[in-house]
């Protein structure tokens, strides 16, 4: 079945408006083969993921920490206080759990050992054990005057194959999905993430992680942007849009830290004693990367709008170009915006709950402690904002340049 959607992108001219036609092929009824494709690709993407989750769940041979399997919990309460929030009372209640633990690796393997764990009912500072959770045992002993039973301390827990088994259904669904597009996405994810392990290396050597950020973007950028277009005019006409407006937000966030008092005692995961410096060095890293994803979006969504343009109307005028650029900015910018607030502060919400439980303001809680996320969503915004007249320009620009280049040539 073909469905025509007519989507109005600029105006030309005086009259009337231009449309311009796109068409996708929707099969609503799906016939055999189309059936038996399907479920072939759920089959193999069941069984990806299942092989996963069983081989990394049983891993255990590839650690030196030594691993068990809870297979027992007895629970009592061991105590209970009161406390008060500022607003009204609550109740704490405190657990000990007795743990019998199988362990899977090291010299212990196969052997039974007793563990004690303290836990509370709010969960916030520990972890409730449940039977059948892979863990962390350290120290391991024999128990005195108690035949040789084992005892040991539980550290944590195991969760690598819950990583590993929601990285295989994303691998796996872009690959029968997208095919050989999604194929190329996982590949330039892969060599990001190599990137970015390289930076870091780097800065714990000694050097200087902003100049080791700006490289690292534009690789970011350009690897993203070829894997999606190839080495084509859209590639280019993005790299340059999207590397000018980091730039210049980068910029506005640096004269704004300049000449500001900034406390990085809340800055989490600081090397204490910190530098200054290096903190509003690491600072402005953050915002580099955390705004780059979203400012590619919209400068990806502009010149596309221009390219298809000019595409099925190559006599669109500038002025034309600029009304459509800044309407499908219009659209882009809210939900963009919203995405960069909630990227930003949905880490925070916990921790702002439990303050909040704890008697501190709200305003207490964004100045102190979510005042980095704040500024990061900010100037991420500014940089939303400014991607759409940065990418509107420089597409703009680029395309009416070709074709009134092609159209000297033609004379």
């Amino acid at each position: 079945m073909r469905i025509h959607f007519l989507k109005k992108i600029c105006r030309v001219g005086i009259d009337r408006p231009r449309s311009i036609k796109i068409c996708y092929h929707i099969p609503m009824n799906m016939n055999a083969k189309q059936k038996k494709k399907l479920i072939y690709k759920i089959l193999i993407l069941l069984l990806v993921t299942a092989a996963v989750f069983l081989l990394v769940k049983n891993d255990y041979a590839l650690y030196d920490d030594t691993i068990g399997t809870i297979k027992a919990v007895e629970m009592k309460e061991t105590d209970s206080k009161k406390g008060f929030d500022g607003k009204r009372e609550y109740e704490e209640k405190y657990y000990e759990q007795t743990l019998t633990i199988k362990i899977r690796n090291g010299q212990y393997q196969g052997e039974f050992l007793t563990a004690k764990h303290t836990c509370t009912s709010s969960g916030v500072y520990d972890t409730e054990y449940e039977k059948g959770d892979d863990v962390f045992v350290e120290k391991i002993a024999a128990a005195e005057g108690k035949n040789g039973e084992l005892t040991g301390n539980v550290t944590g827990t195991k969760r690598d194959y819950v990583v590993a088994t929601v990285a295989a259904l994303l691998f796996t669904l872009f690959l029968l999905v997208a095919g050989r597009e999604g194929g190329m996405t996982i590949v330039s994810l892969l060599l990001n993430v190599a990137a970015f392990y390289v930076v870091l290396r780097l800065y714990l050597d000694g050097h200087n992680i902003l100049f080791l950020t700006i490289p690292m973007v534009v690789f970011f950028t350009a690897m993203l942007l070829v894997f999606m277009h190839g080495l084509s005019r859209r590639t280019w006409v993005s790299l340059i849009a999207v590397l000018v407006t980091a730039a210049v937000t980068t910029l506005i966030a640096a004269v704004v830290l300049r000449f500001s008092v900034v406390d990085y005692e809340f800055m989490e995961y600081l090397i204490q004693p910190y530098d200054p410096v290096d903190a509003g060095y690491i600072f402005l890293a953050e915002i580099l990367i955390g705004a780059l994803g979203a400012i590619m979006d919209v400068v990806v969504t502009i010149v596309m709008t221009v390219d298809q343009i000019m595409l099925h109307n190559p006599d669109t005028d500038r002025r034309s170009l600029w009304k459509s650029c800044r309407t499908v900015g219009d659209d882009v910018v809210g939900t963009m915006l919203g995405i960069m607030f909630f990227a930003n502060v949905a880490a925070s919400i916990p921790f702002i709950m439990l303050c909040m439980r704890n008697g501190f303001s709200f305003l207490t809680i964004l100045r102190y402690n979510s005042f980095f996320e704040l500024a990061r969503f900010l100037t991420g915004s500014i940089g939303i904002v400014l991607a759409i007249p940065v990418a509107a320009f420089v597409a703009v620009i680029w395309y009416t340049r070709k074709r009134d280049g092609k159209a000297v040539g033609s004379c």
